[in-house]
């Protein structure tokens, strides 16, 4: 039986205990739950590409291209913290993720949309290159976005496929702004456009959009971010695995998978070959977001050769935070700078064949 003193020692020790859970418990709740205006992004990984893309009746590959992804999303005091003091972690401003009003939903769906767009001019380019039969049908207009307090706001939704307007067909971005030349603010507009696969039709009133938020410059429009929707035809369809992977920065990428099944010879060379950066229509390869966190998870997953943007203009950093992240890593990497899809096969094109010995060197994967 406890004596006395022993119950008073036991009591107060409980009431102690109890605080610290329920204080452990507000400290948990505010790293874990409490929002902050940022999402923030963190390496993700290095998938190779065989597997995602499909040519039919293409060739196999000895070696590998891989694509290259971050993990983001909206953060909390713990991961804002956390992002302070981890180099390969990015804190981004919740305004450069989400355009005004934009849902999270409708970003992910924005995503999605220009992954497709950036399958569809990496079937472009790898048939240009290799100088093959395409051809390409346009759809419609896509909205991708709408501009807070603009006519746009009230009518369209993301993904609505604009087909018509004022009854006359509209397939690319140059027949909207031509069919806009000769409006003027004010003039009310027809619009037929499709919203999940059912024919909409509605009214819309045209105003001054700002066109370039350098310049100011205005036109005339209806208030939203549009793209091209179009079906790539070509002799050997070519198939994406992509599920949830969103974005454009894989393009260039993908076009070198494309080539490569669509050639006798391994362009690979037996290397294991990841890399980023946005292909344009003409082979053209632009910046991206998170280059350091992509050589990150090329790193982990044993790549041998890194393909990053070249930094061109005066604010381009992909080539220099790459270069950064490479040698804090220890220079696991060699890192190839590309402006132009045919650098990154001229790249390849020169490369010596990997013998047996190299192919039983190449890196583990490991964590980092």
């Amino acid at each position: 039986m406890m004596n006395r003193k022993g119950n008073e020692n036991y009591y107060p020790k409980i009431k102690k205990a109890k605080w610290l859970i329920i204080l452990s418990l507000i400290v948990i709740y505010g790293l874990v739950l409490i929002p902050v205006p940022y999402y923030i992004s963190a390496p993700g990984s290095a998938l190779e590409l065989s597997p995602i893309i499909e040519v039919e009746d293409g060739y196999d590959e000895q070696g590998s291209f891989m694509l290259t992804t971050i993990a983001i999303g909206p953060g909390n005091i713990g991961r804002y913290i956390q992002a302070y003091f981890d180099p390969f972690m990015e804190v981004i401003p919740k305004e450069l993720i989400l355009r005004k009003n934009e849902k999270p939903e409708e970003y992910s769906k924005r995503q999605l949309e220009v992954m497709k767009e950036s399958q569809d001019s990496a079937i472009m380019n790898a048939y240009k290159s290799l100088n093959l039969p395409i051809e390409i049908k346009y759809q419609g207009i896509l909205v991708m976005g709408v501009v807070d307090n603009m006519p746009g706001e009230k009518v369209f939704k993301v993904g609505d496929l604009i087909t018509k307007l004022n009854d006359q067909p509209i397939h690319t971005i140059e027949e909207l702004f031509t069919f806009l030349n000769d409006k003027k603010p004010g003039d009310n507009v027809k619009i037929d456009f499709l919203r999940e696969n059912k024919t909409m039709v509605d009214e819309i009133e045209l105003v001054l959009v700002n066109e370039n938020q350098e310049t100011n410059s205005q036109r005339v429009g209806f208030g939203f971010y549009p793209l091209e929707k179009k079906e790539v035809v070509v002799s050997k369809p070519v198939h994406f695995h992509t599920e949830d992977i969103g974005g454009p920065s894989a393009g260039l990428m993908f076009t070198l998978e494309i080539i490569n099944q669509l050639t006798p010879e391994d362009i690979t060379k037996g290397y294991f070959v990841a890399g980023t950066g946005e292909i344009g229509s003409n082979g053209e390869v632009g910046q991206i977001g998170g280059a350091k966190l992509k050589v990150k998870a090329a790193v982990k997953k044993g790549a041998e050769i890194f393909f990053v943007p070249k930094d061109i203009e005066a604010d381009d950093v992909n080539q220099k935070e790459a270069f950064e992240a490479n040698q804090s890593l220890g220079n696991p990497l060699k890192l190839v700078p590309i402006a132009h899809i045919e650098e990154a096969l001229e790249y390849l094109k020169n490369l010596p064949q990997k013998t047996p010995i190299q192919e039983q060197a190449r890196p583990l994967e490991k964590a980092i």
